[in-house]
């Protein structure tokens, strides 16, 4: 028995007297203590999915463990990376952050298509096949939460298992931000510019947060240049698009949106309870079908939550001796009472209504009157776009019909009018955006 497995085998037998049987069982089988170096455990787990609640909810535990066993404090970390072992001293030492590389799981085979996403999948599909000659760059955008990183990851993925040879990177904006103050620091810049504008494939996360950062944008644009030139794929996320970035150099605007702009939504009923299915299956959590129906009409924002209620679900399970599958619908309301407590701030079309006519100083009779005046035909076009832009899962023949219009192009019209007024009215962008926290707050 190594060092390692003596350590973990030491700190285990303790723990498993500090939690139920059924929770030891749960998240510590298969478990491996990879590196206990610099006052520091790194534990590998067999998913991505354990790691989470076990860095969530064990770490300190362990630590604490881990000081009254060595006398020596202990920072914890589970993982499922392998260690990796130096040539020089054959020691365990870590791989790189997960966020610097790319997550195997993120793969189109795993990702849930829905009403949502489609458009996004399907366009980051045709970049993986055809890289640098296709949507280039290709600009995912949309709220936190709904997958836009596991597609960006996924073209990744595939490009490396079917074109092996090309070079691919994945990293953050706030890596590659502190990545050139620290070559600006070493004078390391040739050797930071070289190995930026020298792949195949350059994968970029949350380029929003280059607002306001003019020598990391002055970088960036080069950078992009380079690459764009010798038709190298770029791929970006964002929350938003290009053009609603603050402080964001027009000519990046402009050379994000030479490719393709695909937006991720809140998916629908059908596509959350699909994620909710693959997530259990792919984790071996057998779950009650009524339940997952459950929690799929509850928790709607993103998938990150839907993700998270599982993680929930487990717990709950294990530390009251019970399999997933013996869960009620009665419980799953209890465990995720926190969670699904935002169901009263569902936003629906009544609440957008009552809240464009409060702020317009418009009765509820004339907003859904045939007039064309503008004091009316305007906070009404405001309130179907919102409707439109907050509701995803609604069609905008349903939108149409709950303001008594015609049709959907009355819809249409009304989005493309407020779109193309945010490019020369500022106030009115933000008015908006005010209406908008208004409405998910009420």
């Amino acid at each position: 028995m190594s060092s390692l497995e003596k350590k973990w085998s030491e700190i285990l037998e303790t723990l498993e007297v500090n939690i139920s049987e059924k929770g030891f069982k749960t998240w510590f089988t298969d478990t491996e203590l990879i590196s206990a170096s610099d006052n520091y455990l790194t534990v590998k787990v067999p998913t991505k999915f354990i790691a989470q609640y076990c860095n969530s909810n064990y770490s300190k535990l362990i630590s604490e463990i881990a000081n009254n066993l060595y006398h020596e404090k202990y920072a914890v970390k589970f993982t499922t990376l392998q260690a990796k072992r130096s040539v020089e001293n054959n020691t365990p030492t870590m791989l790189q952050p997960q966020k610097s590389t790319l997550n195997e799981k993120y793969t189109f085979s795993e990702f849930v298509i829905g009403a949502n996403n489609r458009f996004a999948h399907s366009a980051s599909m045709a970049v993986a096949e055809s890289p640098g000659n296709i949507y280039n760059p290709l600009f995912l955008y949309g709220e936190s939460g709904m997958g836009k990183t596991h597609l960006m990851q996924a073209i990744g993925n595939f490009i490396k298992e079917e074109l092996f040879n090309k070079k691919v990177f994945y990293t953050t904006t706030e890596d590659f931000t502190n990545e050139m103050i620290n070559a600006i620091r070493t004078n390391t810049m040739a050797n930071f510019r070289d190995k930026y504008r020298n792949f195949d494939l350059l994968m970029i996360d949350d380029i929003h947060f280059l607002s306001k950062k003019e020598g990391t944008q002055e970088e960036f644009f080069h950078t992009f240049n380079a690459l764009y030139e010798k038709k190298k794929q770029i791929v970006l996320t964002s929350d938003r698009p290009p053009k609603d970035i603050p402080d964001l150099e027009k000519r990046l605007v402009t050379r994000f949106e030479w490719g393709l702009l695909a937006d991720l939504k809140s998916p629908d009923f059908e596509t959350r309870a699909a994620i909710l299915r693959k997530k259990a299956a792919s984790e071996n959590i057998n779950l009650n079908a009524d339940v997952i129906d459950f929690i799929a009409q509850h928790i709607y924002s993103n998938v990150r939550a839907l993700e998270g209620s599982l993680i929930r679900i487990l717990a709950f399970a294990s530390y009251n001796n019970l399999e997933p599958e013996e869960i009620s619908i009665k419980e799953a309301g209890e465990i995720l009472a926190d969670m699904i407590s935002d169901k009263v701030q569902e936003v629906n079309l009544e609440t957008i209504m009552q809240r464009v006519c409060q702020t317009y100083n418009i009765t509820q009779n004339q907003i859904f009157d045939k007039t064309r005046k503008k004091n009316i035909s305007f906070p009404r076009q405001i309130a179907m776009y919102l409707s439109n832009l907050l509701i995803p899962q609604l069609s905008l023949k349903e939108i149409a019909n709950y303001y008594k219009r015609k049709d959907h192009t009355t819809v249409l019209h009304a989005r493309k009018t407020i779109e193309s007024q945010f490019k020369i009215d500022r106030g009115l962008r933000i008015q908006i955006e005010k209406l908008i926290n208004d409405i998910k707050r009420k």
